[in-house]
């Protein structure tokens, strides 16, 4: 040990100030030998953090632009529905100050001025229009195909086979409006398309009056409103984006004579056909980058291209901007040039700033090493005192621990021996007395001095048990939990019998492979500290042992009724030298040593509550130890 002291005193001496020359030599001899590789590392890492950032640009605005349309799209249905409904709205109120202007006319009258007032209306660019029907399915107005007025459609359906005049009719006896969806023909095509429509009911008339789009339709006119919006995009000057289709015809691009044409007719790719099946691949795995030779549209000059890929998928687009390496080739040859003269400038002052540093850190860690030398003397010395100190204190534990264990032991050989040898003490009594008297009977001297030889047994017995648990145990072994129990059980029944203290096993049996003695030692703690708290209480004193096998774990739960643990004391319960006893009743150490055997021992943990419980029909309250054991420890 005194080496090995040494040899540190001599590391805090020489090590850091070895070490300081030993980095300084290295950092000069690195920073002359690899200059011209760090120059070139440098200009590298420019030219790739260029790409990387025009990269992020291009990937950002075609993200944003993405986003908007994803945006837009999101809000297709809700603008429809807006629109939809005021028109209705609309429609209703002039249906509402017709009727209210006309009451002394028939219902045929007004209905006929409401037809001729909305029949004309038209909305969506001439797609939308106004139609009404009766609550029982007769048409009354349909702008678009007049051969259906005053047709009953009760029994219409859709394409679905939806009856969409009886679903209208059950959902507006509950409400005065709503959306509904339903499939219906267009004009000159015979294919029936989904369709939105919003529904009013009018109730003095007995009708509803509707106004629906077709979603297809609608969704057209959202995408030539994004695509001119995206064909007027520009950012950074002249960067723009471009959208075609997975056919690969231009849908949105900032010259308009590429509109309707293909990749394949307007490109200056070298190979167009290769160029759309990669970006084609690439917008349908979720987008990326794609690398090529191009021409530039303004000067016609062929220079390599990066472009980033990005796809809106249920519409079937291909998304993309980029951007030309000869944009940035001037700026990177300026760049490299200043990073050279600075690389050199920056050298000099490394190996100027280096030698400097060298020195002044020797002189800091020369005092350095000399303080801590000094600090290192003194933990030492406070090191030995502190271990001196403990070993006294583990000592201590350990005596009391035995002396304790000890007394326990000793009081229940007294229990256990008080018995037999009151009945020797009787039997060896009658036999002198009948020799006193002189009427000795050979027979009941006989049956005397069996008894005495059975107690004489039953009392070496005792002290072979009592032998066995006191024996050190250090190799596991085989045994049954209940056999455990039992001779734990054995060992203080004594004194428990006398207090008239109940003990009450439900034992679920397993071969454990554990310290035998030490999980004894641990059961007859805890039973100590039941029977010490039982003492206080006057009758009805249980202890219940029940123990639950649950897979490869033994859980072990030992509960009394004494009245529980106060909350101020339950946290201190395994706390060395704690104790509730007064005077010389208690060392404190029990229930500390018993937490270090199941933990350090038996490889298992040990935990203490408050239980409240009932038992013949009666509620108890109670402190309940669980243990945790293996069933097997390596």
């Amino acid at each position: 040990m005194q080496k090995s002291e040494n040899e540190i005193l001599r590391l805090i001496r020489y090590l850091p100030s070895a070490i300081i020359v030993i980095i300084s030599i290295a950092l000069t001899y690195y920073l002359y030998t690899k200059n011209i590789d760090k120059f070139h590392e440098e200009t590298q890492k420019l030219e790739e953090n260029y790409i990387e950032l025009n990269k992020k640009q291009i990937k950002f605005q075609v993200d944003k632009i993405k986003e908007r349309i994803l945006y837009e799209k999101s809000l297709q249905k809700k603008d429809l529905e807006n629109r939809l409904k005021t028109q209705v709205d609309n429609a209703y109120e002039i249906i509402k100050s017709i009727y209210e202007k006309n009451q002394d006319k028939t219902k045929e009258e007004i209905l006929s001025i409401i037809k001729y007032v909305l029949e004309h209306i038209e909305f969506n660019k001439g797609r939308g229009y106004i139609f009404i029907y009766t609550l029982d399915g007769t048409n009354i107005l349909h702008p678009k195909k007049k051969y259906l007025e005053n047709t009953n459609l009760w029994n219409a359906r859709d394409v679905k086979g939806t009856y969409y005049i009886q679903e209208m009719n059950k959902i507006l006896k509950e409400k005065n409006e709503t959306f509904y969806t339903w499939f219906w023909k267009k004009e000159n095509d015979n294919k029936d398309y989904e369709k939105l429509g919003y529904f009013k009911k009018f109730e003095p008339l007995n009708i509803f009056i509707g106004a629906g789009e077709y979603l297809v339709d609608f969704e057209e006119e959202l995408k030539e409103r994004i695509l001119v919006q995206v064909s007027n995009f520009r950012y950074d000057n002249d960067g723009y984006i471009f959208v075609i289709d997975y056919d690969g015809k231009y849908l949105g691009y900032f010259d308009s004579s590429y509109l309707g044409k293909t990749v394949f007719e307007k490109s200056y790719a070298s190979n167009p056909r290769e160029l759309f099946k990669s970006m084609l691949k690439t917008a349908k795995d979720k987008g990326g980058y794609v690398s090529y030779y191009n021409k530039k549209p303004n000067t016609g000059e062929k220079t390599y291209k990066y472009s980033y890929i990005d796809s809106i998928e249920n519409w079937n687009w291909i998304i993309g901007t980029g951007f030309y390496m000869d944009d940035f080739y001037l700026d990177i040859l300026n760049k490299k040039e200043k990073l050279g003269k600075e690389n050199k400038e920056e050298v000099q002052k490394l190996i100027i700033f280096s030698v400097a540093t060298t020195i002044v850190l020797l002189i800091i860690f020369f005092n350095l090493s000399a303080l801590l030398e000094d600090q290192f003397k003194k933990y030492k010395i406070d090191l030995k005192k502190q271990i001196n100190n403990n070993i006294k204190k583990d000592n201590l534990l350990a005596h009391q621990s035995k002396m304790a264990a000890m007394g326990e032991m000793i009081g229940n050989i007294a229990h256990q021996w008080r018995q037999p040898l009151s009945t020797i003490s009787t039997i060896v009594t009658g036999i002198k007395m009948q020799k006193e008297l002189d009427v000795v009977d050979e027979k009941f001297q006989n049956e005397s001095l069996d008894m005495i030889n059975k107690h004489v047994q039953y009392l070496s017995q005792t002290i072979d048990d009592f032998r066995n648990f006191f024996r050190t145990q250090k190799e596991p072994k085989e045994f049954l939990v209940e056999s455990a129990f039992d001779k734990a059980l054995g060992l203080v029944t004594a004194q428990f019998t006398s207090k008239n203290i109940n003990i009450i096993k439900n034992i679920d049996d397993c071969v454990m492979y554990n310290l035998e003695n030490e999980l004894i030692q641990v059961l007859i703690n805890i039973l100590n500290n039941a029977r010490d708290e039982l003492l206080k209480i006057e009758d009805n004193r249980y202890i219940f042992v029940d123990t639950k096998v649950k897979k490869d774990k033994i859980f072990i739960y030992i509960r009394d009724n004494a009245g529980g643990i106060s909350d101020e004391i339950l946290p201190k319960i395994f706390e060395a030298y704690f104790t509730t006893k007064e005077g010389h009743e208690g060392t404190g150490i029990g229930l500390f040593m018993t937490e270090e055997m199941v933990i350090k021992h038996l490889n298992g943990n040990i935990f203490v509550s408050n239980d409240e419980f009932e038992y013949n029909s009666k509620t108890y309250k109670g402190a309940i130890f669980t243990l945790i054991l293996p069933i097997q420890i390596n």
